[in-house]
């Protein structure tokens, strides 16, 4: 029952600020760059989202696997080092970002058994960024929206 809270928590979150962010200023480079593009006094909602979505994530995925413990942990990461922009926190940002992506779909594909969904996922992404110029230069959004979505899918199949 809590993980099903948790995982209606967190897609919650995560779709209803992608889909704010994307009614008020389009398809951005990347969901990082809402920080950016909000105005100053609500910086905080991308770090709040961020925890909102990795935090629920991790209580669900860490029982099944670290590696999902350490995936949602780059994804809290990321939002604690909102400001990429910046040199002091760039570094954590890209890092933690890196980390959530490859490692969910690494814990996706083996410790949840799901590799169809990282079989398509990952080739996905790889032909996003080969097409990076035709989508203009938005392909890290949409490889972001890929990752996230992967990691709904697979707690939503697994609580379900």
């Amino acid at each position: 029952m809590l993980n099903i809270a948790l995982f209606i928590t967190m897609v919650t979150i995560f779709v209803g600020y992608v889909a704010t962010i994307i009614g008020l200023y389009g398809i951005l480079p990347s969901i990082s760059d809402s920080y950016y593009r909000l105005p100053k006094k609500w910086n905080f909602m991308f770090t709040l989202v961020l925890w909102g979505f990795g935090f629920p994530a991790l209580i669900i995925g860490a029982p099944v696997t670290w590696l999902m413990f350490a995936a949602c942990a780059g994804i809290i990461f990321v939002g604690a080092a909102a400001a990429f922009q910046q040199k002091m926190t760039k570094t954590v940002h890209i890092v933690g970002a890196a980390v959530g992506m490859v490692l969910s779909q690494i814990a996706i594909a083996t410790s949840f058994g799901l590799w169809p969904i990282t079989a398509v996922c990952v080739p996905l992404a790889g032909l996003i960024f080969l097409f990076r110029k035709q989508i203009n230069y938005t392909h890290v959004f949409w490889i972001e929206i890929i990752c996230f979505t992967a990691i709904g899918l697979t707690y939503g199949l697994y609580i379900f």
